[in-house]
């Protein structure tokens, strides 16, 4: 695969890595959100490419990239866009729900951080399925908060605070897509 361009790192390889992370698991839906992390990127990388600084660079990547995303959605098979949806979300809503425990009993580490904003990204890719739906959006809030905020308490040396901001009970329950006030928007 061409290398990445410097300038698509920031917005896609978080995307790719993953995938790739995925790409091990091995399981049926693990490869289906692999795809949709991959197909996500691609989709970022093409906004990006016409003003980047190496044009071709960005084509060559971008190119490579659609390539293998063909090859895997022949391995998916029948796979329809809202099976594929409703896949990401429910893998995306299980990795929130697992870190979203483990710091509700006040276990977190950066690991729970890192959990934390895979599930972020995860709800991020359900964008290239058009409006993902109040509920994402707040998880992925959320999610993305809560990586920070338990990243900030590590480096501070203390333990991160469970549940919401001030230590609320906040935290956007699965079915639950009323906003809350509470969290940076």
């Amino acid at each position: 695969m061409a290398p990445l361009p410097a300038e698509f790192a920031k917005a896609c390889k978080p995307y790719l890595q993953r995938a790739e992370e995925l790409d091990k698991a091995g399981t049926n839906d693990a490869k289906v959100v692999a795809y949709y992390c991959r197909k996500h990127a691609m989709e970022v990388g093409m906004g990006m490419r016409d003003g980047a600084a190496d044009e071709k660079a960005a084509t060559a990547f971008l190119l490579d990239l659609m390539d293998g995303l063909e090859a895997a959605k022949k391995d998916l098979g029948d796979l329809s866009e809202a099976e594929g949806e409703q896949v990401v979300f429910q893998f995306a809503a299980d990795v929130f729900s697992r870190a979203d425990a483990e710091d509700r009993r006040g276990a977190s580490t950066k690991g729970t951080a890192r959990t934390f904003y895979a599930a972020s990204l995860f709800f991020d890719c359900l964008k290239q399925f058009g409006e993902a739906g109040e509920e994402a959006e707040e998880k992925t809030r959320y999610a993305k908060w809560k990586a920070a905020d338990i990243l900030k308490a590590v480096k501070e040396g203390r333990a991160p605070a469970p549940g919401g901001p001030n230590g609320l009970d906040d935290a956007p329950a699965s079915g639950d897509a009323s906003p809350s006030p509470a969290l940076p928007a």
